[in-house]
C-alpha cells in the first residue's frame, strides 16, 4: 500500500512539474511571438527586440506594456544624452558649440525628459495612445533639431541618432494601439 501511494505521489509530482514547465514554455513562446510580431512593425527591428527583451516585464506585457517599456528606454537614452551634453558644456572651448549644447540641453532634451516622456506614460496608462503618439514623435523631432543646431559639426551625432531611433520605434509601437 505504501509503495502504491509513493508511486502515485511521484507520478503526481512529475505531472505537476511537466505541466508547469510546458505551460511556461508556451507562455514564453507566445510572449516572444508578440514581441517579434510587434517589432516587425517598427523601423528598427533589432533595436526593438534588444530593448524589449532586456526588460523582464516584456515577458508578460501586452502591446501597451511593450510601448511603456520603450518609453522607459526613451527616457533612459535621453537622460544619458543630457548627462553627456552637460559634461560637454563644461569642457567645450568653442562658444558656438557651447551655445548649441545649451540649446540641446535646455530646449530639446529637457523637453523630452520633463514633457514628452511623462505625457507618453500618462497617455498609455490612461488608454489614450494618441497623446503618446504625439509625444514620441515630438521626442524624435527634438533629437533631430538638436543635431541640426550644430550645422554639421555635432559632438552628439551618435546620441541624437540613438534617441531618434528609440523614439521612432516607440512611436511605431504606440501607433499599433491607435
Amino acid at each position: 500500500m505504501r509503495t502504491l501511494v509513493f508511486i502515485v505521489l511521484v507520478y503526481l509530482v512529475f505531472q505537476i512539474i511537466f505541466l508547469s514547465s510546458s505551460q511556461c514554455a508556451r507562455l514564453s513562446s507566445n510572449d516572444d511571438n508578440l514581441i517579434e510580431k510587434t517589432c516587425k512593425q517598427t523601423p528598427n527591428y533589432n533595436l526593438c527586440i534588444s530593448s524589449l527583451k532586456s526588460d523582464p516585464k516584456s515577458a508578460t506585457a501586452d502591446v501597451t506594456g511593450l510601448a511603456l517599456i520603450m518609453v522607459n528606454v526613451l527616457n533612459t537614452t535621453a537622460t544619458r544624452t543630457l548627462i553627456h551634453i552637460n559634461s560637454l558644456i563644461h569642457h567645450s572651448p568653442s562658444p558656438k558649440i557651447k551655445k548649441a549644447l545649451l540649446s540641446c540641453a535646455d530646449m530639446y532634451y529637457s523637453g523630452i525628459i520633463t514633457a514628452d516622456v511623462p505625457v507618453s506614460i500618462e497617455a498609455l496608462t490612461k488608454g489614450n495612445p494618441k497623446f503618446a503618439d504625439d509625444s514620441t514623435l515630438d521626442a524624435a523631432k527634438e533629437a533631430t533639431l538638436c543635431e541640426e543646431g550644430f550645422s554639421g559639426n555635432s559632438p552628439l551625432t551618435v546620441d541624437n541618432t540613438s534617441v531618434n531611433n528609440v523614439a521612432r520605434v516607440t512611436e511605431a509601437i504606440v501607433k499599433l494601439l491607435l
